[in-house]
């Protein structure tokens, strides 16, 4: 009953509260690509061609791409099931590791070192780029929502940072683990949970 009236309440503030919000501020904003690697991403996958158009509609709009990878944290004692699948994908092949041909970085992409940790946060880079650039908000995508984008969301609910999570670019475990980020725990940390389309009107100069 609680977590029905909880999800409620929050969608109810997205809609009312949020759907009126358009400033993206070029030289403010920031699309984060978390772990889009050959590791995780098929190149046939529908999700590939969306990360792409985030990534030219990023671009086209001046907006800072940030690339943000995980590396398998090997050697830890009490590895989590995140971290073991993970440590799995990455093993699969010698360039799982790379960075997914479908946001192939360009010169002026930021390439942050690879991480152990779940939430892109644990990098002290993150917050330091944050605050050099004068960064207001973070558009979030990824292949692994209910893992990385997850643990990265709820960080970022911590700062006092407008983020916005592109629905039709983030995948997850299962399609029902995706329904369940994307529909409710997603928009309770988000400002803007949205879709490309959306987006790409939102940002239209």
């Amino acid at each position: 009953m609680l977590n029905r009236l909880l999800n409620a309440a929050t969608g109810w503030y997205v809609r009312r509260g949020l759907r009126g919000y358009h400033h993206y501020p070029a030289d403010k904003t920031a699309v984060i690509f978390i772990d889009v690697q050959r590791a995780f991403l098929d190149a046939e996958q529908p999700l590939s061609q969306s990360l792409a158009s985030l990534a030219q509609l990023a671009r086209s709009r001046g907006f800072l791409v940030i690339h943000a990878p995980v590396t398998a944290n090997t050697g830890a004692l009490y590895q989590t099931p995140a971290h073991r699948r993970i440590e799995h994908a990455l093993s699969k092949h010698p360039n799982a590791s790379d960075i997914a041909p479908a946001v192939k970085p360009v010169p002026s992409d930021i390439v942050l070192p690879e991480r152990k940790t779940l939430s892109i946060f644990e990098l002290p880079a993150v917050d330091a780029l944050i605050e050099k650039r004068g960064l207001e908000h973070l558009i979030l995508a990824g292949p692994l929502g209910d893992l990385t984008l997850d643990s990265s969301l709820r960080d970022a609910a911590q700062r006092d940072i407008h983020t916005t999570v592109v629905s039709d670019c983030v995948a997850a475990s299962t399609s029902a683990a995706l329904e369940l980020e994307v529909r409710y725990t997603m928009p309770r940390y988000a400002h803007l949970v949205t879709d490309l389309d959306d987006l790409r009107r939102r940002t239209d100069q």
